[in-house]
């Protein structure tokens, strides 16, 4: 079994669990204005550059950032509380799995998907908490989940599996 700090450092794919307290409305670039209700939902990304994908997960979390991706926006106002990855995935088929899963819905199309011709969206709405949907979707990747506490910079040394 791979250590846990050596899966941060790889490439892969990762589904943020993010939590909306509030609903959210935003001018999102050439998607327009999107509402977003309170509630939780899964964004799927990748990260192949420097840092793997605790860098990109750290970059996702940290609250002072430039906008540049789709979920920067969604950001602004929801939390990130649990991260799944998985190690040298790809995030379309990771995206694609998830249509498996019956509790989840796509309320933005488009939304992180604008270099994709695969997926109609990289956003999905969840169903209650998204702890159940989250793992019946490491289920079938095979990755692990991880509490987004494990991601900050000045947490203890061993991260967080949930």
């Amino acid at each position: 079994m791979m250590q846990i700090d050596k899966i941060f450092k790889l490439p892969g794919a990762y589904v943020l669990l993010v939590d909306l307290k509030t609903s959210y409305q935003s001018e999102i670039g050439s998607l327009g204005n999107i509402k977003f209700s309170a509630g939780h939902y899964f964004y799927f990304g990748s990260a192949r550059g420097h840092g793997g994908m605790q860098a990109r997960v750290q970059r996702h979390i940290r609250a002072k950032k430039k906008l540049h991706w789709h979920v920067d926006w969604l950001l602004l106002s929801g939390t990130v509380i649990k991260v799944l990855l998985i190690a040298g995935g790809v995030e379309c088929n990771i995206r694609q799995k998830a249509d498996l899963i019956n509790d989840l819905k796509v309320i933005a199309p488009g939304f992180g998907s604008s270099d994709c011709d695969q997926c109609r969206t990289h956003l999905l709405a969840v169903n209650g908490d998204g702890s159940d949907a989250l793992k019946k979707l490491q289920g079938v990747t095979g990755g692990g989940i991880y509490s987004a506490t494990s991601f900050f910079p000045n947490t203890a040394a061993q991260p967080v599996i949930v």
